[in-house]
């Protein structure tokens, strides 16, 4: 059985003050297209597996919100974690809950982890990616990914390292060197022109079986935790397995498995793909104006240049307008402004942190 994963349980907050706690960014429409990123990613996954092995990994404040969504997948499979246990925790506790459900092996079941946050606006070469990896997992037993061959030097993107003779990007399958994190200009720079590096896109896929063999090697505990919470959930005790689920640390599956692992393949994905994590990122996704702008809600800008301007109550309701200002982000909801140089959009956090620390009520 093929299924896929789709992760939704973070809170968006780079993209504050639209994105709130209770309806954070994969809620939004962000993209261009008219629907919310989940619906996005749902409508792609339908194109892999049917919709009842689509599965919405999120957080328990979330899963009404999503379930209101109107995503045309079985409720029961939206899968709430019982606390916050990063993207290691939400996988481990998915693949739980899909064997709990399927009562199948772990040898019987391949699983694909998608994330809501991607704005992927050419579907058919992203589906035969995807249909390889997944392929690829299966026949290689071990842990595959998608890379994106870098367009540019990015900063805000981790990459993935293969050997000097694998840089063509003509074959299906290539081993992986290792992962390199977020790395500054220079180094970002290196990486595109070496030829050996994809982004990562944080899209992963293993059969089961495989998942729970290499994070007994990586890291046993964890592992023997997957075995625990699916037995816990195969005998309907869900305080059992939320006690279990309770005791994992909060870490990355990057960081818990994926660069520990020995038996790690990189899928070359051919497509048009965007992470859409800052601010800044929807000028990618948005048309320009003359004068490279982004304008939502009708602002009215005179000598603005390179900017997003961003108007989510509309004209009618709140006029908003910008006059001989360059490369800057404005975003005006109706609780909460907020006003930034572009280049600074990966910091929206610290003023979302600032503002929890004061008990506002606009986050």
């Amino acid at each position: 059985m093929k299924v896929i994963v789709i992760m939704a349980g973070g809170t968006g907050e780079r993209f504050w003050p639209l994105s709130r706690f209770n309806h954070p960014k994969q809620l939004l429409t962000l993209s261009g297209s008219g629907q919310s990123l989940l619906e996005e990613a749902v409508e792609r996954s339908t194109a892999i597996v049917p919709p009842e092995n689509i599965y919405i990994a999120t957080s328990q404040h979330l899963r009404e919100a999503i379930c209101n969504a109107g995503l045309e997948i079985p409720e029961e499979n939206i899968i709430a974690e019982p606390s916050k246990r990063n993207t290691a925790g939400c996988l481990i506790y998915a693949a739980a809950n899909i064997l709990a459900k399927t009562k199948l092996s772990p040898e019987e079941v391949t699983m694909g982890v998608l994330t809501a946050d991607h704005r992927i606006p050419d579907t058919t070469p992203f589906v035969e990616a995807v249909r390889a990896a997944m392929e690829c997992a299966e026949q290689q037993d071990g842990l595959v990914t998608i890379g994106i061959q870098p367009v540019r030097p990015e900063t805000g993107y981790g990459y993935i390292e293969v050997a000097d003779n694998s840089g063509k990007y003509d074959s299906s399958m290539l081993p992986v060197v290792c992962f390199r994190e977020k790395p500054n200009r220079d180094d970002a720079i290196k990486y595109v022109a070496s030829g050996r590096y994809f982004w990562n896109s944080g899209m992963f896929f293993w059969r089961l079986s495989s998942f729970q063999n290499e994070f007994g090697k990586a890291n046993p505990v964890m592992a023997e935790t997957l075995e625990d919470l699916t037995d816990a959930l195969l005998e309907n005790s869900p305080d059992r397995a939320a006690k279990i689920f309770d005791a994992l640390p909060n870490i990355s599956i990057d960081y818990a498995l994926m660069e520990k692992a020995k038996h790690v393949y990189v899928v070359p994905g051919k497509f048009v793909w965007d992470d859409l994590g800052s601010w800044d990122s929807i000028e990618r996704t948005f048309p320009l104006d003359g004068a490279g702008n982004v304008t939502v809600g009708d602002p009215v800008l005179i000598d603005t240049n390179n900017s997003i301007i961003y108007n989510a109550c509309g004209a009618d309701k709140m006029a908003v307008s910008v006059l001989g200002m360059d490369d800057v982000v404005v975003i005006v909801n109706q609780d909460a402004v907020l006003v930034i140089p572009k280049n600074r959009a990966q910091e929206v956090k610290k003023l979302v942190l600032t503002l929890k620390d004061r008990g506002a009520k606009q986050i």
